[in-house]
């Protein structure tokens, strides 16, 4: 009898560690941000530059997003030249942001992390975002695309994107 009550109380903490994961990294499908691949460690700093992110394209705030890079980050848009700098990053973000408001549009945003590197002072995380565009009648439009950053934590301890390259994914066949 001992030895089932055992086995009931592991995985009852079993079941509640998953739990407490769930809820720690919410599914990009169910509204959340962020989504680890198995075997990608959460990381907190790092973590919450996506939930920034995320919160910045809801709010169509360019100022919000532009600060999650360091002063002199490497921006690598595609078909575009090198953007080095917040500031360039800014006015970047600030015209694609009020393109979307001049149509009266809302945008979300989430991310699928595939690798993680950590160093004390450097990271790097490879993945997935996901870009869904709303227009003024409700109709959306999601596209995707991978992505590498690399960050670090700066002065103040907060960690701030050094370098940001991405590109769209091919749409799948119809």
């Amino acid at each position: 009898m001992r030895s089932k009550q055992s086995v009931t109380i592991v995985g009852l903490f079993v079941l509640l560690g998953c739990l407490e994961l769930q809820a720690q990294i919410p599914d990009a499908a169910a509204g959340g941000h962020l989504v680890l691949d198995n075997g990608v460690k959460a990381h907190a700093g790092l973590d919450q530059i996506y939930g920034r992110f995320s919160e910045g394209y809801k709010k169509l705030d360019p100022a919000a997003v532009a600060d999650l890079y360091t002063e002199n980050a490497a921006y690598l848009v595609p078909a575009q030249n090198l953007e080095i700098g917040r500031q360039k990053i800014l006015d970047g973000f600030t015209k694609f942001f009020n393109s979307v408001k001049q149509r009266n549009g809302r945008l979300e945003i989430s991310f699928r992390i595939a690798q993680r590197q950590v160093e004390q002072n450097l990271a790097y995380d490879v993945g997935i975002y996901t870009l869904t565009s709303f227009d003024d009648k409700g109709g959306s439009r999601s596209s995707q695309g991978k992505f590498i950053v690399v960050a670090q934590p700066g002065k103040d301890g907060v960690w701030r994107f050094q370098v940001d390259g991405y590109n769209d994914l091919p749409k799948p066949p119809k």
